[in-house]
């Protein structure tokens, strides 16, 4: 027999064993519990997050309680079942507002949105909630060990939901629908300056005031985004708006 041969049989013995382990509950919740972490390590997380479900029906007055749904919170997330991470992680925070772990299953929720997110392309739902639930921890918490992460994440759907709404107000515009542009624009303005759509925005606004004959309205837009944004390459467009 070859070596590959040989090597694919022991894997698929190793596979098999694991495959068969039992999933039934004991009597000691210390050995279901160490019984649902081996499973973690494992990489078997769809079986641990189904048998720390039945844990914590079983023993809902243990010790072991609340760290096996932190543990079942981190199967679900690993087994990419961010619907059930979502839903577990926000059950703990309301459940367990000032548990040491609530850090932990604050910024499991985020996650779990940011996963469900799409590209600016789409609705931003998520990217919302994402950044919500991202902001929450950090502002309860700015000392979390999450918060470097978090804020990244924070910039990065900012940015996201911004563009959503460039491209909503850049298609009204396309179709002479000014008013409807305006509102989008203006969402950008006064609420992503940040972002890095901002001097986008002001150039656009500045556009559609001027469609609706609204010169004054442009000029301080372009004024706006001269002081703000100066030398930057929509500024420079602006300026040849007038």
């Amino acid at each position: 027999m070859s070596l590959k041969l040989i090597f694919i049989t022991i894997i698929t013995l190793l596979l098999s064993s694991c495959a068969t382990i039992d999933l039934s509950l004991s009597e000691s919740a210390e050995k279901d519990f160490h019984k649902a972490e081996n499973l973690v390590e494992d990489e078997q997380y769809a079986r641990a997050a189904q048998f720390l479900g039945k844990f914590t029906a079983k023993y809902p007055y243990s010790a072991y309680l609340i760290p096996a749904k932190v543990l079942r919170i981190k199967a679900a997330y690993l087994n990419h079942e961010y619907i059930l991470s979502e839903t577990l992680a926000a059950r703990f925070v309301d459940s367990h507002p000032t548990h040491p772990e609530r850090d932990y299953a604050e910024y499991i929720l985020g996650m779990s949105y940011f996963n469900q997110s799409e590209s600016a392309n789409h609705e931003q739902i998520f990217s919302k909630k994402a950044r919500d639930t991202f902001a929450a921890l950090n502002n309860r918490n700015p000392a979390n060990v999450y918060a470097k992460e978090a804020k990244e994440k924070l910039q990065m759907l900012t940015n996201r939901i911004a563009e959503h709404e460039m491209i909503i107000g850049k298609f009204y515009f396309e179709r002479e629908r000014y008013v409807g542009a305006v509102n989008r624009f203006i969402v950008v303005k006064n609420n992503f300056i940040t972002t890095n759509v901002a001097a986008e925005s002001l150039y656009w606004l500045a556009s559609a005031y001027l469609a609706i004959q609204q010169q004054v309205y442009a000029e301080e837009v372009i004024a706006e985004l001269t002081q703000n944004f100066p030398e930057n390459e929509w500024q420079k467009k602006a300026a040849n708006l007038l």
